[in-house]
């Protein structure tokens, strides 16, 4: 059982049906990212006050409230159980961020601080150890503005790959 939800059987259980839950949503993985102090880019939620007016607060650090022109732009709202880059829009400016607010049920999104990497990587991890380990490139033909390493632009390779390039930490 890699990634079921459903209750174990007694059979082989790499991940529980609560991590599985866990994993599946953006929320529930940030928030156990943050419990057991894994470093992951800053996340945000979505607040309104009584006033109606709406504020963002800071959830990796210590809970601080924000306005929306002091998140740190570029900025990502994550939709809680999107994959795939499904869910997923950047936002460069506040005025991006404004336009795209209204209509929006918010409490289904959490907001990220966007880091461009040059490598990513994926990982499979049990308390024994790391099991199975990949890495996205980006294709040659994938457009030069490119945000998202999903599969329409993104070939995986295997730790044998000579461009995995395993990483020194």
């Amino acid at each position: 059982r890699l990634g079921s939800t459903t209750e174990s059987d007694g059979r082989l259980e790499i991940n529980t049906a609560q991590a599985v839950k866990n994993s599946a949503s953006k929320l529930l993985m940030k928030q156990k990212f943050t419990e057991a102090g894994v470093k992951t880019a800053d996340w945000f939620t979505y607040q309104i006050d009584d006033d109606g007016l709406y504020y963002f607060a800071i959830k990796n650090d210590v809970d601080n409230d924000i306005e929306i022109e002091e998140l740190p732009y570029p900025i990502v709202a994550k939709s809680h159980f999107g994959s795939r880059g499904v869910g997923n829009t950047k936002f460069n400016t506040k005025e991006e961020l404004e336009a795209w607010l209204p209509n929006k049920n918010l409490n289904n999104y959490i907001f990220e601080a966007f880091c461009k990497m040059t490598r990513e990587y994926r990982l499979h991890v049990t308390k024994f150890g790391c099991f199975y380990t990949c890495r996205k490139l980006v294709k040659n033909d994938a457009p030069e503005d490119t945000w998202q390493k999903h599969d329409d632009v993104c070939n995986w390779v295997l730790e044998e790959n000579p461009s995995f390039k395993k990483p020194k930490n």
